[in-house]
Parts: C-alpha cells; structure tokens; sequence
C-alpha cells in the first residue's frame, strides 16, 4: 500500500493508504525520496485553494519532488535505471495547444500541474509520473537537492525575465527560499549591489550568507527610503516581489528607477496585486508576472553541479511523512527559523532543526 498525506479542508492533514500502483506506457514509478513545502503549497493548506482553484475533495500536496525509479511502464525499457535518481517536473503540459507549440509550455492551456486540485502531489511514499516530466540526474546529487532543483528552475526563470546587466543595482523583497535563490542568481548576473526585505532576522542573515549587501528588516525599516538614501534617489535598475505580494508589489515599483524594471513572483494571497499608478506611470516601469518556469532544468542542474548555487543548506527542517502537517505547520508560522521544510517519505528519520 501507499501511505499519503491528504488535505481534507483547511490545515485538515490525514496519512491515508492508497492502492500499489503500476505505471502504464509512457509513465514511470518513482519511490518519493524528498518534497519541500513551497509557498503556494501554504496557500492551500491555510485557505483550501489557490489563485481561485479551490479543492473540492481530498488532494494530495506537494510539487517540489524527487524519487528514485521503482518500474518502468511499457517502451520505457533502456530510458531509466531502476533506482535511478530524478527530479519530477510537477507540470504536466499538453503539447499540442498554441502556447505549447510555440515553446512556451509553462503557459499551457491545458496544464495539469501536481499537487494543485485535481491532480495528486507527492506527499506519498510512491507515485506514477509521466516520464518526459522525470529528469534524470547525474552521479553525485542528493535528494533534497534534487528536489530543490524545481524553486531553483522558478528563481532562474525570474531572473532571466528580470534581464539583469552587469553592474545593475537589484532589490529583492522577501527571503524565503525563492528569494535567496533569487540572490545567488542576481550576484552570477552581475549585480553591482544587492538589496533586500524581509521580516524574519535569521532569513535575512541567510540573505547575507547568499550574497546580499543591504539588508532591511520590514519590521522595523522602510526599504523604499533605505534603497533611495543608498543610491542619491535614482533607484534599483531590477527590483523582484518574491514574498506574498501585499504592499510589497507597491514597494518594488517605488524603489525602482526611471526606466526601470519590476519582476513579481509572489502569488498573493487575496488574488490581487496593487501598486501606484502614478509612479509607475512616470517612471514607465517595465513590469512582469513570473510564471514558475521554462526549460530551465538543464541549466539548474549545471548551476548545482559546478558548486555555483547551494541548494541542500536551503533545507533546514526534515521530517517522516507521517509528521505532514508538522511539516506545514512550521513552515506556515516560520517558526525554528525555518526556510525550506522538507518532507522524506520513503524515510524515517528524526527530524533535524
């Protein structure tokens, strides 16, 4: 039987055992080895739906993923290993929409995408994925890694819409684990300075230890007037939301300069983004919503593998599957100074802090 963690209704987690299954032609049976709890994971878990999609029955979490191969489906002979390590590519694309034929599947029309109603995520022991969405992975990677591959496709995705220049000041609002990523990157662009927001001290000492060069604790400063006051008013060239998107969407198109550039990756909570026309208006700000991610995964895995990004020190909180909604838990009121909590389903071990 296969154990899993189901939603049942806001904050409503269950482990529940669900039948063996055997993957048909073009599918892959994967033994789930790690899951991170990702923001929009959270959206979910506090309020039962996301962006409008709202679950309507049990759903299974869960789209940060990794798993090792336990059976092949019918002509898959040859393409995998068994036991073979892979990240799963949570969204699931047609190819044969307008979007997906002019290589853009990220914008599917018809995307399924894994732990958001009504497709099942990986908060379970095993799981069959179609195999064009498995990746494999060279020698050497480890499972949390590799799960953390997919916030690091998100974060590159980001950064190459936010086309940031050598010498380019970037302000970064919120340092949770797309943020920090968001760091690493902006630095391997190019980025002259490196400013960010966030309300939580130890995240900000994270942002820090991952390369940034100012850093303003929301609670008790206003980044806007900090970002002027270090650059003579002018402004960042790039400022990127990767928060919830509150006030925080307004704050990036105020701190930017003339001509400049604001990125939003945050999903807001409200299903809603406000910001100052006037401002944005006048300083003709170039503006962009990041959806997840596109053909990024043959770049992240080359990032992760010549040591330019750490991913595995983003993880620190782990726990067995049958400690969930401990899992969410920590991660929805960030407490123990969590930044990514993972889930090992195939694992047992005491959960470290």
């Amino acid at each position: 039987m296969i154990q899993a963690a189901f939603l049942h209704g806001a904050g409503d987690i269950r482990i529940e055992e669900l039948p063996d299954e055997a993957p048909g032609p073009g599918e892959v049976l994967l033994e789930v080895m790690a899951v991170g709890i990702c923001g929009s994971d959270l959206h979910t878990y506090l309020n039962g739906e996301i962006g409008g999609t709202v679950a309507t029955s049990p759903i299974i979490l869960g789209h940060e993923a990794a798993g090792r191969v336990a059976a092949l489906g019918p002509g898959l002979e040859g393409r995998f290993q068994i036991g073979q390590l892979v990240a799963i590519d949570p969204a699931i694309h047609c190819g044969e929409c307008e979007r997906c034929q002019s290589g853009q599947q990220h914008l599917c029309t018809n995307l399924q995408f894994m732990g958001l109603f009504p497709r099942h995520g990986a908060l379970r022991t095993r799981m069959v994925h179609p195999a064009e969405q498995c990746i494999a992975l060279p020698a050497g990677v480890d499972a949390i890694s590799a799960a953390l591959l997919e916030p690091l496709g998100v974060a590159l995705h980001a950064i190459r819409l936010a086309r940031i220049r050598l010498n380019d000041d970037v302000l970064i609002i919120g340092c949770g684990a797309i943020g920090l990523l968001l760091i690493q990157l902006a630095r391997l662009s190019g980025a002259r300075r490196i400013f960010v927001s966030d309300q939580h001290t130890w995240r900000l000492e994270a942002a820090r230890t991952f390369g940034a060069d100012h850093l303003v604790n929301a609670n008790d400063g206003d980044v806007v007037q900090y970002v002027h006051d270090a650059t003579g008013q002018r402004g960042v060239d790039v400022a990127i939301e990767s928060a919830w998107v509150k006030d925080t969407a307004n704050q990036c198109v105020v701190a930017a300069r003339n001509g400049g550039h604001v990125v939003i990756v945050g999903i807001p909570a409200e299903d809603s983004i406000t910001f100052r026309a006037a401002p944005a208006r006048r300083k003709e700000i170039a503006l962009d919503l990041s959806r997840r991610m596109n053909h990024t995964y043959p770049a992240c895995i080359d990032l992760l593998t010549r040591g330019k990004v750490a991913l595995h020190t983003l993880a620190t909180h782990r726990f067995p599957l049958s400690q969930t909604a401990a899992a969410l838990e920590t991660a929805a009121t960030y407490r123990e100074g969590v930044v990514r909590a993972m889930v090992l389903p195939t694992r047992q071990p005491e959960r470290e802090s």
